[in-house]
């Protein structure tokens, strides 16, 4: 028993030893590796690869005695590697590969010659193969094994395998008219092929290339006209191209084919939307509507929503354009069947509009608060309502209760983005009321705000209040300068202005003379006066570049730009000269975004 017991501890002893000295091996085998000392790494990969002929020691192995000069012993190791694993093709393609890196062109034929007599069955697999293929440019192989595979898988679209080919090759166009013929199999490859072609052509420029592309996708929607994914694939070229217009006929085109239910016309105005484009937005919902569509109520709430972003993004509507805005939100409202569309988007936006734009914020608070009485609200519902009669209250200069609200909603919804809003909206309301600390103690706990846009909010007015007062501590600047903020959110701006010179007048070297730059270009963009509001911008930018306003002032004037100026050049210099200047701004991942879209790169949904 005893002798037996010493045996065994002998073994675990033993065992132990050898698993560190492994241990040890590996760690030496990967630091000469890394080191580029091939030599010395060789001798552990060896043992390591004979011990445990894996593919990772297997390729350090290999990769250490073709480093080393020793091809003979590379070659011996690549056959008892194939040995040992005979169904992977990939490997004897790699081994193919050595062979024409050493010129022997015999020996890498006959290599090839027994992968072709292989079978392919597996999509998986001819995907790798190719893949790998590619790699090394080897074309017209990769297009044999096409050939060969496509007799196993007939009912598979290989015209994306030779697409991908042809691609690879730089011959864009014939990959294509493939990808256009697989279309023609599946019509669920739509997005995976517009992803494809997205990513081979520049569609922001009018070239003689894009004009051979769009000459494809109509005569592939000539050669068949009753398949309407090929509408579908010229609607997108249109809009990718940026030509709306064209887009728009296509998908009126489309909807009267298909006999459709307006779905294509919407989700075109929304698109629409989204790039500015409101007057074919509307044209777009109108269709729907005048043609009396199934999706007629959809199309309605969507035209009332481009209203809405045009005159939140234009600003510049007389008062009768408003009046006949809201004259139409209340035609639409007055339907007690609303809530079963969604439509407390429709209710936001109204009140929004008179509080924010007709100056009826009365009007506004007394509806929302019928509207939070109303039946069959969900809660989310109801706190988006209250979040909004909140903010009409500000706007009221009711601003205590106001803070009510936005507490209630916090309490109710603590882990949620629309709680964390509310949260921020409350510590803006003290800091109005010229509480800094307290405001800087509530701005503290958002900053880990899940919410990135609350986050960046409160780290904004954070820094605001620790920059200006928390080290200055210059109370009656700050005061002036957050009383011009809130005058500025209730729309009276003349006397906004007023305190906002009040703190240069007194304070000629406050350092809070770039932050009343900033207030007043923002305060001509909120009436519409971009020509004002870029002057301010630029000042900004100009004198203090190194100040913490300076990315905030140069992503608005980009925005400007872009979206009012339609100077797509200037904007995109703007935007790339944020992400050369102020590479920690907060606006990097909005700016990186915006410059592909300008460049016309295909976005992920």
């Amino acid at each position: 028993m005893v002798n037996k017991l010493i045996g065994f501890i002998g073994a675990c002893l033993l065992a132990g030893g050898i698993l560190a000295q492994t241990e040890t091996d590996i760690q030496l085998a990967q630091y000469y590796y890394l080191n580029g000392e091939f030599t010395k790494a060789l001798v552990y990969y060896e043992k390591l690869y004979e011990n445990n002929p894996g593919k990772v020691y297997f390729s350090r192995y290999l990769d250490c005695l073709v480093n080393t000069g020793d091809k003979k012993g590379a070659e011996k190791v690549f056959k008892k590697q194939i040995s040992s694993n005979p169904n992977d093709v990939l490997l004897k393609i790699q081994f193919y590969f050595f062979y024409q890196g050493l010129e022997e062109a015999d020996k890498a034929k006959k290599v090839k010659n027994e992968i072709m007599k292989l079978d392919f069955y597996e999509v998986k697999e001819i995907q790798d193969i190719l893949d790998n293929l590619l790699a090394i440019d080897e074309f017209d192989w990769a297009k044999d094994v096409v050939d060969k595979a496509k007799k196993n898988l007939k009912f598979y679209p290989f015209e994306l395998w030779y697409a991908q080919i042809y691609t690879a090759e730089g011959n864009k166009i014939k990959a294509l008219e493939l990808y256009l013929q697989a279309l023609a199999k599946k019509n669920s490859l739509k997005e995976e092929i517009q992803l494809a072609i997205g990513s081979s052509f520049d569609f922001s420029m009018e070239t003689e290339e894009i004009t051979q592309v769009k000459n494809c996708f109509l005569q592939a929607s000539q050669k068949d006209p009753s398949n309407t994914v090929y509408t579908e694939m010229l609607i997108w070229f249109f809009l990718q191209s940026k030509n709306f217009s064209a887009a728009f006929q296509q998908c009126v085109a489309l909807e009267k084919r298909s006999q459709g239910d307006g779905k294509n016309l919407i989700d075109f105005a929304t698109t629409c939307i989204e790039n500015n484009e409101f007057e074919l937005a509307l044209k777009a919902v109108n269709e729907v509507i005048n043609s009396n569509m199934s999706l007629k109520m959809e199309a309605q709430q969507w035209k009332l929503t481009t209203y809405f972003k045009q005159l939140t993004s234009n600003r510049k509507f007389s008062e009768q354009e408003i009046s006949k805005v809201l004259a139409d939100y209340e035609s639409f409202l007055s339907n007690k069947d609303i809530l079963r569309y969604g439509s407390d988007r429709i209710i936001l936006e109204y009140a929004e509009i008179l509080g924010f734009y007709a100056n009826q914020a009365p009007k506004a608070r007394k509806f929302l608060e019928e509207r939070m009485l109303d039946k069959g609200l969900t809660d989310m519902q109801q706190a988006k309502i209250k979040l909004k009669l909140a903010d009409v209250c500000v706007i009221l200069d009711s601003i205590w209760d106001a803070s009510l609200l936005y507490m209630q909603i916090n309490d109710a919804f603590k882990f949620e983005p629309i709680g964390n809003e509310a949260k921020f909206k409350n510590a803006q309301v003290f800091y109005f009321d010229g509480e800094f600390e307290y405001a800087q103690s509530q701005l503290d706990v958002l900053k880990q705000a899940t919410s990135r846009f609350i986050s960046n909010d409160a780290i904004q007015l954070s820094l605001l209040i620790l920059e200006n007062y928390g080290l200055d501590s210059n109370y009656e600047a700050m005061s002036n300068y957050a009383k011009s903020e809130l005058l500025l959110l209730q729309r009276r701006y003349e006397e906004a202005f007023q305190w906002m010179d009040s703190i240069t007048m007194k304070y000629p070297q406050s350092v809070l003379n770039d932050d009343v730059l900033y207030l007043k270009g923002k305060a001509f963009l909120q009436q519409g006066d971009f020509s004002n509001a870029t002057r301010y911008f630029e000042r900004l930018v100009s004198t203090y570049p190194t100040e913490l306003l300076a990315d905030d002032a140069l992503f608005q004037l980009a925005n400007i730009q872009e979206v009012h100026d339609k100077n797509l050049e200037a904007a995109k210099e703007s935007y790339l000269k944020i992400m050369d200047q102020y590479p920690g701004s907060i606006y990097t991942e909005e700016t990186r975004l915006r410059i592909r879209k300008l460049r016309g790169d295909v976005l992920p949904d």
